[in-house]
């Protein structure tokens, strides 16, 4: 599963995905090397600077409603591209999307990606661990991810992101 993730990502070349720079396969355990992304992932991100949310400082800034639509968008470029690659990511969160030291926002965990290889949908036929709250009705009904379920998701994201990081549908 390791290996067939890098082996994805060394195909991915946008500004709002994540760089797979190598990969060392020697000895036990494997270790990919990716682009440092200094702020660590968005939801954590968001939570740190929800105590800002109103006030007027320099670290403020970092959560305007144009940063945060900023955001939306890097998200929204990134999966543009993932889709024009066929490509179903299956796992779009807050949690899995990484800010840079410039605030660019790069999707990110690829662990569950498929290619939609001739279809325009991957079905899932294994049970395991989903994630659930993010999942579109048909995806949870009848493992069926499509460009949609990923926008699906999205809208979730959108949510998360909105809400500096709440979890969706609490209760």
């Amino acid at each position: 599963d390791f290996l067939s993730e890098a082996e994805m990502m060394k195909r991915f070349d946008h500004e709002n995905i994540v760089k797979l720079l190598g990969v060392c396969a020697r000895g036990e355990p494997a270790y990919t090397i990716m682009e440092f992304m200094l702020h660590g992932d968005l939801k954590t991100f968001l939570l740190a600077r929800r105590q800002l949310v109103g006030l007027d400082s320099k670290e403020a800034e970092d959560i305007t409603s144009d940063a945060l639509t900023r955001m939306s968008l890097d998200v929204a470029h990134g999966l543009k591209y993932l889709t024009d690659l066929k490509y179903v990511h299956r796992d779009l969160a807050c949690r899995n999307c990484l800010v840079h030291a410039s605030k660019r926002v790069k999707i990110g965990d690829f662990g569950m990606t498929r290619p939609m290889y001739d279809s325009d949908y991957y079905r899932f036929n294994k049970r395991g661990m989903l994630p659930v709250r993010w999942m579109a009705p048909e995806s949870l009904m009848d493992g069926l991810f499509t460009p949609m379920s990923d926008m699906w998701s999205f809208g979730v994201l959108l949510f998360e992101i909105m809400t500096f990081g709440s979890f969706p549908y609490q209760g």
